[in-house]
C-alpha cells in the first residue's frame, strides 16, 4: 500500500512539472498579441425596444419601412410592426423545399428569395397568390445582393471556372456587368469568402472577406473604387484547399480550420460597421467575448473611425439590420431595438 502511494505521488509531482516547462516555454494561454489597437468611440447605444419571439428565427430583413423575419423551413415570412411583433404572415407557395444556403430580401411590396444552388430567384408580391421565379446563374452562386426589384448583383462563376466573379443583373434589360475583383484564385471562392453589403442608397457595394484584412469598395460600374485594410493585422489567412472527387465531378474543401477575422458587415448613409472576430491589444478580453465589437470606417474612404460594443450576448446573435441610427438586432429567441448616438 506504501508503495503504491509513493507511486502515485511521484506521477502526480511528474505531471505538474511537465505542466510548468510547458507554460514557462509556451506562455500562458491567451496572451498572444494580435498586434492592433481599437479606438473607443463614445457611441451612446441605448435599447429601445425588445421583442420576445415565438417563433425560430433565422435571419432578419427588411426595408425603411418594414422588416420581416425568415425561418429555418423557408416556406413562409413574418412580418412586424413597429413593436416588433408580428402582425402578418406570408406564404411564399414554393413547392418545394430550398437547398440551404438561402436568402431573403425585400424591395416595397416584394419579398424575394434566392437559392444559391441553383442560381434560382424567387419573386413574391406581399398578399398576392402565386410566385414568380427567374434563373440568375446557369451555375450556383454563392454571395447575392439585391439593390432594388430589378437589380440584383451576385458572386457567381461563368461555364468551367473555378473562378469567382461579381455580377450585377438587370433583369428587365438582361444587361449583365462583370467585375473581376478578387478573382484571382482558382478555388471557387474558399480564400476570398466574405460579407457583400451595400450603403443605403445602394449605390456603392462593400466585400470584406472572411479571412483576412480587407473593405472593397465597388462602384455602379462594378469598377473598384477603393481597397482599404481594416485595422486587424491578418494580410494572408493562409486558407488550405483540397479537391476531391473523380472523373468529371470534382469538389473543393477546405482542408484545415479557417480562422475568421470579420464576422458580419452592413452600412448605413455614414458608415460601415463591421463585427470582428479578432481582440485588440488594448481590449479586455471578458469584454470581447461577451459582447459584440463593431469596428466602424467611413463609406467613401474606408477610413476606420472607431469601435464600440452593442450590449448583447454575441453567441447569440444571428444577424443585423440598420436604418439610419437605428440598429435591429435579431438573437436565438428575440429581437431589440437599439438606437446609436455619438
Amino acid at each position: 500500500m506504501k508503495r503504491t502511494l509513493i507511486l502515485i505521488s511521484c506521477t502526480m509531482l511528474a505531471a505538474l512539472t511537465c505542466l510548468v516547462i510547458l507554460v514557462t516555454v509556451s506562455g500562458l494561454p491567451n496572451d498572444k498579441k494580435n498586434g492592433f489597437n481599437r479606438q473607443w468611440l463614445t457611441m451612446n447605444v441605448y435599447q429601445q425596444t425588445s421583442s420576445r419571439l415565438p417563433i425560430i428565427a433565422e435571419r432578419l430583413f427588411g426595408t425603411d419601412d418594414a422588416l420581416y423575419l425568415s425561418t429555418p423551413a423557408h416556406q413562409q415570412v413574418y412580418r412586424l410592426d413597429k413593436d416588433l411583433h408580428i402582425i402578418d404572415t406570408i406564404a411564399l407557395g414554393i413547392d418545394r423545399q430550398l437547398r440551404p444556403p438561402v436568402n431573403f430580401f425585400a424591395h416595397a411590396d416584394y419579398i424575394f428569395v434566392h437559392e444559391y444552388n441553383s442560381g434560382m430567384m424567387f419573386l413574391k408580391v406581399t398578399h398576392q397568390p402565386g410566385i414568380d421565379s427567374i434563373k440568375l446563374s446557369p451555375a450556383p452562386f454563392i454571395k447575392s445582393l439585391m439593390l432594388s426589384d430589378s437589380l440584383i448583383v451576385i458572386r457567381g462563376f461563368e461555364a468551367g471556372s473555378a473562378r469567382p466573379f461579381f455580377i450585377r443583373i438587370n433583369t428587365r434589360s438582361g444587361l449583365r456587368l462583370k467585375s473581376d475583383v478578387l478573382s484571382e484564385r482558382s478555388d471557387a471562392g474558399f480564400s476570398s469568402d466574405g460579407i457583400l453589403c451595400a450603403d443605403a442608397k445602394k449605390k456603392q457595394l462593400f466585400y470584406i472577406p472572411y479571412f483576412e484584412n480587407g473593405i472593397y469598395c465597388i462602384d455602379g460600374e462594378m469598377k473598384l473604387k477603393y481597397k482599404q485594410p481594416t485595422i486587424d493585422t491578418v494580410f494572408n489567412s493562409n486558407v488550405q484547399i483540397t479537391q476531391r472527387g473523380s472523373g468529371g465531378m470534382q469538389k473543393l474543401y477546405a482542408s484545415a480550420p479557417r480562422a475568421k477575422v470579420n464576422k458580419r458587415a452592413f452600412a448605413n448613409d455614414r458608415l460601415l460597421f463591421i463585427e470582428s472576430d479578432l481582440r485588440a491589444d488594448n481590449e479586455d478580453e471578458n469584454a470581447f467575448r461577451q459582447y459584440p465589437v463593431l469596428d466602424t470606417y467611413d463609406l467613401e474612404t474606408g477610413t476606420y473611425t472607431g469601435s464600440f460594443y452593442i450590449p448583447v450576448d454575441k453567441r447569440q446573435v444571428l444577424s443585423y439590420h440598420i436604418s439610419g441610427e437605428q440598429l435591429y438586432v435579431l438573437s436565438r429567441d428575440e429581437l431589440t431595438l437599439y438606437v446609436l448616438n455619438k
